[in-house]
C-alpha cells in the first residue's frame, strides 16, 4: 500500500487549490469535509484519473450525479457543488484495480466541467462558509445528543453506535454526523450546499431528535430498577 503524507490543515490546503482539479461524480454519494471515503476503481478512464492525481497534487473532486442514465456530458446531471478531497491512501490489487481513501478537505463550486481528457475535470472554486456564534451551545447539543443515542443502544451492537470527537470544531460535528445520520441522499446534499454553519447544525439536531424519539419507541426500555436494555 502506498499511504501519502497529509497535512491536515485544510485552510493552508485549501489555500493553495488548483483551478482545475479531477471531477469523479458519482450516484448516491456525497462526500463531505472532514470525513474519509473509500473508492474502489476499475474502469480505465478513472485508473488514469488516479495516475494524473498522485502524480500532481493528489486532489480528486467528489460531486453527486443526479442520473447516470443521461451520459457522460450532461453537466446538468452533475451536482454544482460538491467536494474537493485528497488521496491518502492508494493501493494497486493483483487485478489492477485501485482502492484509494479520501479524506474531504472543502466544499467546492463547479464553474466548468471539462472534457478534454477520458474523465472529467473541473474548475473550481472555494465555497466560503457563515461561522456560528453559538458553537460551544450548538456542539454541546449535538455531542449531548449522540451520548443520549449510545445509551439507548448500550446493550447492542457497537457498530450502530455514533462515535464523536467531543472536542471537534462545530463543522466538523456536522459534516462528519450528517454523513453517517443523514440517510437521504438528497438531505445529504442539502447539508452540503447549506453555507451557514448554524443552520445545519440546527437541522442536524433535528434529525437527532427525530431519530432518538423513533429508537425510544422501537425500543423496550428498562424500568427504574433495571440496569440494562432487555
Amino acid at each position: 500500500m502506498k499511504t501519502l503524507y497529509v497535512d491536515f490543515d485544510e485552510e493552508k490546503i485549501a489555500a493553495n487549490l488548483d483551478e482545475v482539479v479531477p471531477l469523479f461524480p458519482l450516484d448516491n454519494v456525497v462526500f463531505f469535509p472532514n470525513t474519509v471515503l473509500p473508492l474502489h476503481i476499475f474502469e480505465e478512464r478513472y485508473k488514469e484519473m488516479i495516475e494524473d492525481s498522485t502524480n500532481s497534487n493528489n486532489l480528486i473532486c467528489m460531486s453527486l450525479m443526479y442520473d447516470s442514465s443521461k451520459g457522460n456530458q450532461d453537466s446538468s446531471n452533475i451536482a454544482k457543488i460538491g467536494c474537493v478531497g485528497r488521496i491518502i491512501s492508494n493501493e494497486e490489487t493483483d487485478e489492477g484495480r485501485k482502492n484509494i481513501i479520501l479524506y474531504g478537505i472543502s466544499r467546492i463550486k463547479i464553474d466548468e466541467i471539462i472534457y478534454t481528457k477520458p474523465y472529467r475535470q473541473a474548475k473550481i472554486n472555494i465555497v466560503s462558509q457563515t461561522k456560528s456564534s453559538d458553537s460551544i451551545p450548538l456542539s454541546k447539543r449535538i455531542t449531548d445528543l449522540t451520548s443520549e443515542w449510545n445509551l439507548l443502544l448500550e446493550d447492542y451492537n457497537e457498530n450502530y453506535k455514533i462515535k464523536v470527537d467531543p472536542d471537534a470544531s462545530l463543522s466538523k460535528l456536522t459534516d462528519s454526523l450528517s454523513s453517517i445520520v443523514v440517510t437521504s441522499t438528497n438531505e445529504r446534499q442539502w447539508f452540503l450546499e447549506e453555507t451557514n454553519e448554524a443552520k445545519r447544525a440546527l437541522k442536524l439536531i433535528e434529525t437527532l431528535e427525530s431519530r432518538i424519539d423513533y429508537l425510544m419507541g422501537k425500543i423496550e426500555l428498562p424500568d427504574k430498577d433495571s440496569e440494562s436494555i432487555n
